[in-house]
């Protein structure tokens, strides 16, 4: 029997003097020759590799091309089809696969030709998530350290590719669950920055597809909330924010809260009040989280522009106290249960989340207001409670002591005390060439927004005999130290 050494002399041998200089011609007409046919078929590497597979180890991609189509065609037309298969599906000594020699090509030779191939293996079902001897998949080659984005998107595209395969395939990598949760993130965040979010798109599809069952939507949600980044601290659902339209974002939180509610039913909580509390808690979880930056959901939403966005986040968190009920000799006593231990409103879902502060002390309200916008104001406030607008309007203060009155009313003040702090690296000098900035551009129409509610809490305080609104329902921060 020949080796894959005698046959690529041959081949090699007769190419160059063959009289056609094109690969795919002079391939035929060997392959056609004698025993070539069946010498192919039968020959192995010093390793027990095929041809194919040799040519696919060279990274001669175009005549590895030119050799998967003419076996393929070839072989069929002599009636020969189970050839076909057998041949693709032999493995090495260390148990690779045509899929392990494909994918490691991709590394450096990602194109038509490859992708071709590709599709046709997808097409006859041979699978790319087998793992040799070494435990090591073709899928985590395409997957990492770079992502081949053309080839995972023709396995998006005939929709072989699942969360399970690429957990299993990054797992591969290491055994570590926080690094594996950070490689999962990394993978799906590129995927939205490069590929325009394809495969969070398909993820997604596929997890909220009526016989997707409560073990898929449970990895989904894991993946777009929970998995963070090494050195942000963000999970893809950040980067989602800014690339998701209505209906992919309905869906999103449409995953969230079928996976709270099933979470919930394996509680066991004894009551309706009870599964409620423990449902705020779960997506509190998710909702509440914030970047290395500190930056939180709406944060990002706003800097989006996704207004209806943000409106649909805020209405999942509840402004309330939460309470579980407790046995307290004989007695059921509701206690207040912990949100956001680091919040004004601690045991507030909705004033958690919309107080949330960067590393610099500004809330999103510090945001819109610098970037004058009042459509994002309206959607803050909506809904709140006179006497919680009044405080938060008036009094809470970022990490220099601006409030959203000072910066609404005092521009040119508040520019000056960002600069000043800025220079003492007080707070981000990004951060505060933004801010300066929004208020040079300012036209006012958030400072008169604000001064008109103002002026309306005013009036209903006095209408029921009051000096002023009554105090705050969460803790305002004490008066940190001003730049000067």
């Amino acid at each position: 029997m020949k080796s894959v050494a005698d046959i690529h002399e041959d081949i090699q041998t007769r190419h160059q003097k063959a009289s056609s200089g094109r690969f795919g011609h002079f391939f035929l007409q060997w392959i056609k020759f004698n025993e070539n046919s069946d010498d192919l078929y039968r020959a192995r590497g010093e390793d027990g590799e095929t041809y194919l597979q040799y040519r696919l180890h060279l990274e001669d991609v175009e005549e590895a091309a030119v050799i998967f189509d003419t076996i393929l065609s070839y072989w069929k037309e002599m009636e020969q089809d189970p050839r076909i298969y057998a041949y693709l599906t032999v493995e090495d000594n260390d148990g690779n696969g045509i899929w392990h020699y494909l994918a490691s090509t991709l590394r450096r030779h990602e194109g038509k030709a490859t992708l071709r191939m590709a599709r046709q293996l997808l097409s006859m079902d041979i699978d790319f998530s087998r793992r040799n001897k070494l435990g090591q998949s073709p899928l985590s080659r395409m997957l990492l350290p770079e992502p081949r984005w053309q080839s995972l998107n023709a396995l998006i595209q005939t929709k072989h590719l699942t969360i399970e395969n690429i957990e299993s395939a990054i797992s591969e990598g290491t055994k570590d669950e926080q690094k594996r949760a950070n490689l999962m993130c990394f993978l799906f965040t590129t995927d939205i920055e490069k590929n325009k979010g394809l495969l969070c798109q398909h993820i997604l599809r596929t997890a909220i597809q009526p016989q997707a069952d409560a073990t898929l939507r449970a990895a989904t949600c894991r993946l777009f909330y929970d998995y963070i980044g090494e050195k942000d601290s963000a999970p893809p659902f950040f980067k989602l924010i800014d690339i998701s339209n209505h209906a992919m974002f309905d869906d999103l939180l449409r995953l969230l809260m079928q996976n709270t509610i099933e979470t919930v039913t394996t509680m066991g909580a004894s009551d309706v009040a009870t599964r409620k509390t423990y449902a705020q808690l779960l997506l509190a979880k998710r909702i509440l989280r914030r970047d290395a930056a500190g930056e939180g959901l709406l944060f990002k939403t706003l800097a989006s522009k996704k207004y209806t966005h943000l409106a649909k986040i805020s209405s999942l968190m509840r402004n309330d106290e939460l309470k579980i009920v407790h046995m307290v000799r004989g007695e059921r006593v509701r206690k207040p249960v912990t949100v956001d231990k680091t919040s004004p409103a601690p045991e507030n879902p909705l004033l958690s989340l919309i107080l949330q502060q960067d590393r610099d002390g500004n809330t999103v309200f510090h945001y819109a207001v610098t970037s004058d916008d009042l459509r994002a104001i309206r959607y803050l406030l909506a809904g709140l409670a006179p006497n919680d607008m009044h405080a938060i309007i008036t009094a809470l203060p970022n990490k220099i002591g601006l409030s959203l009155m000072d910066l609404a009313t005092d521009p040119e003040g508040s520019k000056k005390k960002l600069f000043v702090a800025a220079k003492a690296n007080m707070i981000s000098q990004s951060r505060a060439k933004i801010m300066v900035t929004g208020l040079t551009l300012s036209k006012g129409e958030v400072r008169d927004y604000l001064v008109k509610e103002l002026n309306e809490i005013q009036e209903l305080a006095k209408s029921v005999g009051r000096k002023g609104p009554l105090p705050p329902t969460f803790t305002l921060p004490s008066k940190p130290a001003r730049a000067t």
